[in-house]
């Protein structure tokens, strides 16, 4: 007689094949995210390391958005100009400017001030670059475009952004009416001065399409979330858009130069938390929890 494998077996075989084949697979998936946080950490090493470079060449920390200063004939006065002439003082990305415009040339898209802060989810593909490449830390990264964005960010084929790091708005100081004429060092933050430096934040992640994250507006223009300066003060907030075990982690970098992992409670915080949380790591100061929830968040 001719053994066989009997219908019973064959089902233990293949079941058996099956298990192995579902844990291959989430750990395939689970080691290409674990790659995917650890790129972004790197990232955020190296532009932390950019910023503590150009601190101490240029004795500042980098604007965290391109500013506007008016150019004039001193011998007319303020608001005698025949034109007005403006510089963009360079953010550590770049508006889409060129350098020194007169705002009655610019493109349409351009015409206001309110429209010159590029965003990581424009349309316009020239713009993006733009706005990395002239950014004042471009030199310090070796022209490595790659840095400036999130493997997570990548993942979305259909935007593709160019970058998708902020920084604190703390490092942009106000742009008023009056500020316009000042010097160029009214504007930026002197390096080795800034309070609590350990523990104020400087670098952050644009938040990704997931559980705690925004759909991003494709738009060019300032009121959008993906711009490249985190604005603590109109409600923006830090993207967790990596994963630790079950744990949603946030890449984070202070002004001293560390980089830190943020962890989320397991039990999520609401979106009024989440804006506490990240109001109190912009500006570097101790807040008032209460309860067990809250100091978990703390």
């Amino acid at each position: 007689m001719k053994r066989a494998f009997t219908l019973v077996e064959l089902m233990i075989v293949i079941g058996i094949i099956a298990i192995l084949m579902s844990v291959l697979i989430v750990s395939m998936g689970n080691g290409t995210e674990s790659a995917r946080a650890t790129k972004c950490l790197t990232n955020m090493k190296n532009i932390a390391s950019a910023v503590q470079n150009y601190g101490m060449t240029t004795g500042y920390y980098p604007l965290a958005g391109s500013l506007e200063q008016l150019q004039f004939d001193e011998s007319k006065g303020i608001g005698k100009q025949s034109s007005k002439q403006f510089r963009e003082l360079k953010g550590w990305l770049s508006w889409y400017s060129n350098g020194t415009y007169n705002p009655d040339s610019l493109p349409t898209s351009h015409s206001s001030s309110a429209s010159w802060f590029s965003s990581a989810y424009t349309q316009d593909e020239e713009e993006r670059l733009y706005c990395v490449t002239n950014g004042a830390l471009w030199s310090y990264l070796s022209g490595n475009r790659d840095i400036f964005i999130c493997p997570e960010h990548k993942r979305d084929v259909k935007l593709q952004p160019y970058f998708s790091y902020v920084m604190n708005e703390y490092f942009k100081w106000d742009n008023s009416e009056g500020s316009k004429y000042k010097p160029e060092e009214f504007y930026a933050r002197q390096y080795g001065h800034v309070s609590h430096a350990e523990r104020k934040l400087l670098l952050a992640e644009l938040q990704w399409k997931d559980g705690y994250t925004i759909t991003p507006t494709i738009s060019s223009g300032s009121g959008t979330q993906c711009d490249c300066t985190l604005q603590y003060t109109k409600n923006e907030v830090i993207g967790f858009n990596h994963k630790s075990g079950r744990e949603k982690v946030a890449h984070i970098v202070f002004a001293d130069g560390h980089v830190d992992k943020l962890r989320l409670p397991r039990g999520g915080i609401s979106d009024s938390e989440l804006r506490e949380l990240t109001k109190w790591l912009c500006q570097g100061t101790d807040f008032s929890f209460n309860g067990q929830h809250y100091e978990e968040i703390k």
